[in-house]
C-alpha cells in the first residue's frame, strides 16, 4: 500500500487519467506484491509548463511512490519497467517521459487516522478505525 502521487497532463481527458492510475495501481499489486484492495492514489493533473523534464518532448507521466521499506532492487526494477512499457503500449506515453521515485520510510511514519500509528505492533486501534497491522498481508523482506 504505497501513497502514489501521479502527476500527468491536465489537457488529457478524464478517462486516460483514469487509465493510467489503473495501469499505476496493477502493476504496483502485480510487481510490488501489495494487496489488492490498498489503493491509496493521489492524481495531479498540471498543465504542460509545470512539467519539465530537461529535453523531452510529449506528454509526461511523473510517480511518486511512498512506500514501507523492504521491497527488493529486482521488485522496484520490474515496476519501473511494466509502467514505461504499459504507459506507452496503453495511453501513448514515451517511455522517457516517465519518471518514478520511490521513497521509502517506517511503520512509525505511518497513520491512516485516528491519531494512531497503526502499523506498529503496540498501537492501539481504536474501534472503528479500518486498518490494523496484522491485515498486512505483506512478504516484505
Amino acid at each position: 500500500m504505497p501513497l502514489v502521487t501521479i502527476s500527468l497532463p491536465d489537457h488529457r481527458p478524464l478517462a486516460w487519467r483514469k487509465t493510467v492510475a489503473d495501469l499505476v495501481n496493477t502493476a504496483v499489486i502485480e510487481t510490488l506484491d501489495f494487496p489488492e484492495d490498498d489503493r491509496y492514489q493521489i492524481l495531479h493533473p498540471l498543465p504542460a509548463e509545470a512539467m519539465e523534464l530537461q529535453r523531452r518532448d510529449g506528454d509526461a507521466v511523473i510517480l511518486q511512490l511512498t512506500m514501507r521499506t523492504g521491497r527488493p532492487t529486482a521488485a522496484k526494477q520490474a515496476f519501473y519497467r511494466r509502467i514505461a512499457d504499459d504507459l506507452e503500449r496503453q495511453v501513448g506515453v514515451d517511455p522517457a517521459n516517465v519518471m518514478i521515485v520511490i521513497t521509502e520510510n517506517r511503520d512509525a511514519d505511518w497513520s491512516f487516522g485516528s491519531g494512531v500509528a497503526q502499523f506498529l505492533e503496540d498501537a492501539d486501534v481504536p474501534e472503528g478505525c479500518f486498518f490494523k497491522p496484522e491485515d498486512e498481508a505483506s512478504s516484505i523482506l
